[in-house]
């Protein structure tokens, strides 16, 4: 589907305004408040079916603010699974997000954003396994699982060329509303995992 000016103006102003309010949410929540949400989070993952069946877990390093992600890494790691860690490869027009494999944080560097990044000399790329769960970071979502994500489209273009993963979202609570703005091309994770609820994505 293809949107006129005026409609694709009104539901990027629409994103922006939903950044910015999460933005100042996570700056009010304080990290001991953080840490316990996430923690409530990371068990209701545990419990997931698709992460029994999963042999490989994508999941993203956390920035101040999000969900935090460490904990669970390790769990993963604990129960005998892969994981997998994003890195951007900035070499092309388009960057690319790439996952690569970790036994633990040793071989992680600094990249863009300050995020940490896998040091690709001591970390195998697995994009090659289509079935791992990919867990996904987002700004907000709504009941339908539609997502707003950070505005790069890392996660949008990935899954569009790697279409078999289960995908689950994580978020707070008060990063979930009735609706969001959203264009076609916005790709839904299956679930979205908060402290208080799972939420499946509608057939």
């Amino acid at each position: 589907m293809k949107y006129d000016d005026a409609e694709q103006g009104r539901i990027t102003a629409g994103k922006k305004t939903l950044r910015r309010m999460i933005a100042a949410r996570r700056r009010e929540c304080p990290e001991p408040e953080i840490a316990r949400l996430s923690a409530q989070i990371t068990e209701r993952i545990l419990g997931l079916e698709q992460y029994t069946r999963a042999e490989t877990v994508f999941a993203y390093l956390d920035l101040p603010g999000e969900v935090q992600t460490r904990e669970l890494i390790r769990r993963c790691l604990k129960d005998g699974k892969r994981v997998g860690v994003p890195k951007v490869k900035t070499a092309g027009a388009v960057p690319e997000m790439h996952f690569y494999e970790i036994g633990d944080f040793d071989h992680l560097l600094p990249g863009p954003m300050h995020l940490l990044e896998p040091d690709p000399a001591y970390c195998a790329c697995l994009d090659q396994e289509e079935e791992a769960l990919i867990l996904m970071p987002g700004v907000a979502y709504d009941r339908a699982l539609h997502r707003i994500g950070y505005g790069g489209g890392f996660y949008d273009r990935y899954l569009q060329t790697h279409e078999k993963h289960p995908t689950a979202a994580v978020a707070f609570d008060f990063q979930v509303f009735d609706e969001v703005p959203f264009v076609n091309t916005d790709i839904r994770p299956q679930i979205l995992v908060t402290p208080q609820c799972v939420i499946q994505r509608p057939r």
